[in-house]
């Protein structure tokens, strides 16, 4: 059955289209958690990305953490509904897959011993041209305008802290997901963490079991989501809560849970019990 033109005309610009919103969730560098200028005196910790260095789209960029200070300061350093959408980056990606789809129209064509008119694929570059101009105006308004989070890996916002050393309520900076992030990767990237805090929650029905996981060398802690059960689970695929950046050990309460007073060494993946 031979295909119509404007059928394979048609197949290319979705394809095109569909790849390039795909390779908006490509974000490089993927572990930017916290905000930390290069410019202070002090290191900044693993896990810090300064302004413009996360970056979404493949192969060119199509959003950039946007410089400067005029945003929020909880997507300093990350790629949020606060960052401009490129026009030419946007439309030279969907050329980009345009071109590579017509690559492989061409060569199975080809082997169907099928040829198909050079005027088809010139015809299709002002027509994606033209949808990846729509493509931008679209994220323009539904992103930048209207605020919605469908760029980037997560956000930022205050974590209140108390400690048994100050009565004060103290504010760490916490990164919160948007995505799914498995334990796994964190743990990849930071090492194996040190200790183990329960925290229990008993205002529903059930009794719930949190975990925050603990690393002496980047001092941060990892919050686990809480579960039904006083046997806490923990693998590869654990998807984390909350990652939160804090100095000082001597804690008794973070993010409003209070957490155990005794920390329980790690010990790998495997069930943890209080």
């Amino acid at each position: 059955m031979k295909n119509s033109p404007y059928f394979l005309l048609i197949v290319n610009a979705f394809l095109a289209i569909g790849l390039t919103v795909i390779s908006f969730q490509y974000v490089q560098p993927k572990n930017c958690y916290y905000f930390c200028d290069a410019s202070y005196v002090i290191p900044c910790p693993k896990g810090s990305c300064d302004f413009g260095e996360q970056k979404a789209g493949w192969p060119f960029p199509a959003f950039v953490d946007a410089p400067g200070g005029g945003s929020p300061t909880e997507g300093w350093g990350l790629l949020g509904p606060e960052d401009l959408p490129l026009p030419i980056p946007m439309i030279a990606d969907v050329l980009f897959y345009s071109i590579l789809v017509w690559i492989v129209l061409y060569v199975i064509q080809f082997f169907g011993r099928q040829v198909l008119p050079l005027k088809l694929f010139l015809a299709s570059l002002p027509l994606n041209a033209f949808l990846g101009v729509f493509l931008w105006v679209f994220y323009l308004i539904f992103t930048f305008t209207m605020g919605f989070q469908v760029i980037g890996r997560g956000h930022r916002e205050p974590v209140y802290v108390e400690t048994s050393k100050d009565i004060d309520i103290h504010t760490a900076m916490g990164f919160a997901p948007d995505v799914s992030i498995p334990l796994d990767e964190v743990i990849e990237y930071y090492g194996e963490p040190d200790y183990v805090w329960f925290t229990f929650d008993s205002t529903t029905e059930a009794t719930k079991t949190g975990l925050f996981l603990y690393w002496n060398s980047v001092s941060i802690f990892v919050k686990l989501p809480p579960i039904a059960n006083k046997t806490y689970p923990v693998n590869r695929e654990t998807a984390i809560e909350m990652i939160i950046f804090y100095d000082d050990q001597d804690v008794i309460a973070l993010a409003g849970k209070p957490i155990s007073e005794e920390k329980t060494a790690w010990t790998g993946y495997g069930n943890y019990q209080p």
